[in-house]
């Protein structure tokens, strides 16, 4: 029917090593099968009953980006011709983006250039090797809906930058970098963004 097939990568963060929605809440303990290697921009759980994330060294930050290009590498030899980065919902990109779950002070944390650091070199890394014409899409929370978090004017702003570095389509979402808040839940309530 002439289709082709998109793919999400995406990196769990500091949600990693938790139970499917259907099978309960929080963290999965280790003799489970719950991981000790769950990890995130700062040692900051996402919530009381979440595993306690380690924070990501320049080494860790670095693997990362190349899993998230060999990532792209094999979906493409899979056959996929649309990529989409999961940057939303509170997970590892999400996390570095927000205030609320980065609190670094390197060139990784602080400022807004330096939190969307790891976005843009995951981008720029995958759009070296991203086939051109191939669609390449981003996916971000364009607010987390509390104080002091990521706010739609960020949101704006990393979209153009995401736009100058070749990404085609910026997939609005929102909400995920904090537990359970007053997001006015209904219909089209994401559509403005």
């Amino acid at each position: 029917q002439g289709s082709v097939s998109a793919i999400q990568l995406a990196h769990a963060g500091r949600k990693a090593s938790t139970y499917r929605p259907s099978d309960g809440d929080g963290a999965v303990p280790v003799e489970s099968g719950g991981w000790t290697n769950v990890v995130a921009p700062s040692a900051i759980p996402f919530a009381s009953n979440y595993p306690m994330p380690q924070a990501l060294t320049q080494d860790g930050i670095e693997a990362t980006v190349r899993a998230f290009v060999e990532a792209a590498r094999r979906a493409r030899e899979a056959g996929f011709r649309v990529l989409e980065i999961h940057a939303a919902h509170g997970y590892l990109i999400s996390e570095f983006l927000s205030p609320l779950a980065n609190h670094r002070t390197d060139e990784y944390g602080g400022s807004f250039e330096n939190r969307i650091r790891l976005l843009m070199e995951v981008v720029s890394a995958i759009r070296r090797s991203w086939p051109e014409g191939s669609p390449l899409f981003v996916r971000i929370s364009a607010t987390d809906w509390v104080e002091g978090g990521w706010t739609v004017d960020e949101s704006v702003e990393l979209a153009r930058s995401l736009k100058n570095s070749g990404v085609d389509l910026i997939d609005c979402s929102s909400g995920g970098n904090a537990p359970p808040t007053n997001i006015p839940v209904g219909p089209g309530y994401q559509t403005p963004f």
